[in-house]
């Protein structure tokens, strides 16, 4: 999941841009809310089946404590990621979701 150019799917209302030096950007305002807790954790299965050591950042337009407590009680996620969230000035809210190594 390294050095990628971006990628934008703007008919499903998913943008994802990637080419952080560590991380994918995930931006899922635009998506219907019963599609983005599903891609978000699609994304994060891959990243384990990957063996990914990225991040993952995704851009919400509410706060997504919800998300960070459903990735802790989902058997195949629970204490595999760190989660992090704030707003941003501009209104959004962006959680940073990174993988536990041990």
């Amino acid at each position: 999941m390294r050095d990628r150019g971006p990628v934008r799917a703007s008919a499903s209302g998913v943008r994802m841009v990637t080419g952080a030096p560590n991380g994918v950007l995930l931006d899922v305002r635009g998506l219907a809310p019963e599609f983005r807790r599903p891609i978000v954790f699609a994304m994060l299965e891959k990243m384990m089946e990957l063996d990914c050591e990225d991040s993952l950042v995704v851009v919400l337009d509410h706060e997504p404590a919800g998300l960070g407590y459903q990735i802790d009680l989902r058997r195949e996620t629970r204490g595999r990621f760190e989660y992090f969230y704030d707003q941003r000035l501009d209104g959004a809210w962006v959680a940073l979701i990174r993988r536990k190594w041990e």
